[in-house]
């Protein structure tokens, strides 16, 4: 078997760093498709429905769902697979994970298999394993782009083309804006903000009119997606791949923003996750549901831990954009699971890997678990579903927000991909935190995050 690259250090922070010597993992005639996942009850519910499909379409074949406590825990099993000469069929990754893959030659380009000409006997006859050209068109583009080779730091030195697919999307999320009506009407405002400007003007008029300690106007449940979203509307400079020294988040402009939103922060106006909650372990989501704040952003797929159940009338909304001179930049962070296919040395295996991701992508299926989960299909064709239409048009929280949602496709935008990208999106939210707590300053805060990331 063909020798693997070394991951970079900078790949396994946290983790013990040894010299990876094997590629694709054991290779054996057994006829299972190992899936890593760190998908909660509901998901994993879903999920299972398609394993079921897939097994009896398939006869013969078995799915084994391996479930990991989250996105970390799975990539830090995989480079533990990866020292062992074993590794899943697929999995469940951000891009920046599966950048770390790519530097071990383990990742397989799905665009060869979403185009594959091959098909598959079965005892119901042939199947096909690639898509038609109508089907590849029926993924919406920016969340294709996501894992495309062009979108990956130095992917050419891998093998992989700008065209080639280094992971593809399962199901997306995006944020949205939670609104108690209740609180918002009481101002004599009935009609949520669209701005930050907008949205500031209004956060001092609900301190002023509710200024105890235990009420906050404003919460966000990502100190690193405010910061990124805020970096993307403004043009501040977060990540890019246009050189080596990818860190271009210490600069003046999100160190004064920093300032401003400390001094919101001192004046009891917002709260954000870990100054909620410093050991992470809840969500201002919980506040908001008590009345403690009146604009909550957070996950659209998180919609139903924002449900009052009757307690105040309530509203959904995307997140403010900023006024840029005559226009508004409304961008907004895409998040969710992707898949990513390793090289195990079994053509075989592959392909019916591929097949069981077919079902997983299959736009019943996807509305399915857009009903059930709150995350956004991947699929256009799904939103022409009968039953997924109902649902959009329905009038619980899960409903108005995945409608938001769909609605922000256009302003959906993803960061640059490369080996540490995950790790500045966690000290720059980091930086978040001690700026506006008063651990440190901003420009401190930054420095720090910076050299923490190994920027020069």
């Amino acid at each position: 078997m063909k020798k693997i690259k070394l991951l970079s250090s900078l790949a396994l922070v946290g983790l013990t760093t040894a010299a990876l010597t094997s590629c694709g993992g054991k290779t054996d005639s057994s006829k299972t498709i190992v899936f890593y996942n760190s998908a909660g009850s509901t998901i994993a519910g879903v999920i299972n429905t398609a394993v079921n499909t897939f097994q009896k379409k398939y006869p013969g074949w078995t799915v084994e769902v391996v479930k990991q406590s989250d996105y970390d825990a799975t990539f830090d099993k995989i480079v533990m697979d990866l020292q062992a000469d074993e590794l899943p069929s697929l999995a469940y990754c951000y891009p920046d994970h599966v950048a770390s893959y790519m530097t071990a030659g383990v990742v397989l380009d799905i665009n060869k298999f979403m185009n594959s000409t091959e098909t598959v006997t079965t005892d119901k006859g042939t199947v096909n394993v690639g898509y038609t050209k109508e089907e590849i068109a029926d993924f919406h583009a920016s969340f294709i782009n996501e894992g495309k080779g062009k979108n990956f730091y130095q992917a050419s030195n891998y093998g992989f083309t700008d065209d080639s697919i280094l992971c593809i999307p399962f199901m997306k999320s995006t944020e949205a804006m939670y609104v108690n009506m209740d609180q918002l009407k009481a101002v004599g405002v009935t009609e949520v903000p669209s701005t930050w400007d907008e949205l500031w003007n209004v956060v001092d008029l609900l301190k002023a009119a509710n200024p105890g300690d235990g009420y906050y106007p404003l919460c966000y449940d990502s100190e690193a997606n405010w910061a990124i979203n805020m970096c993307e509307q403004n043009g501040w400079g977060y990540t890019t791949n246009e050189s080596a020294n990818h860190y271009t988040f210490n600069n003046d402009n999100l160190a004064g923003w920093f300032d401003f939103l400390k001094g919101k922060y001192d004046q009891g106006k917002v709260l954000t996750k870990l100054t909620y909650n410093t050991s992470g372990a809840a969500y201002t989501s919980e506040l908001f549901t008590k009345g403690g704040c009146t604009f909550c952003i957070g996950s659209s797929a998180g919609a139903s831990y924002q449900n009052p159940n009757g307690a105040f009338e309530w509203a959904v909304a995307p997140i403010p954009g900023t006024k840029v001179g005559n226009t508004i930049n409304s961008s907004v962070i895409s998040q969710g699971p992707n898949l990513v296919m390793f090289d195990q040395g079994n053509s075989e295996r592959a392909n019916m890997t591929w097949l069981f991701i077919k079902e997983l992508l299959d736009p019943t299926f996807q509305a399915s678990m857009s009903i059930s989960t709150g995350y956004n299909p991947v699929r256009t064709s799904s939103y022409e579903i009968e039953k997924y239409k109902e649902h959009l048009s329905g009038d619980s929280i899960t409903a108005k927000t995945a409608e938001v949602a769909s609605s922000q496709l256009s302003n959906f935008y993803t960061s640059a991909v490369f080996v540490g990208s995950s790790l500045a999106r966690n000290q720059v939210g980091n930086a978040l935190t001690y700026a506006i707590s008063g651990k440190k300053t901003s420009k401190k805060a930054l420095e720090d995050a910076y050299k923490a990331c190994g920027g020069k």
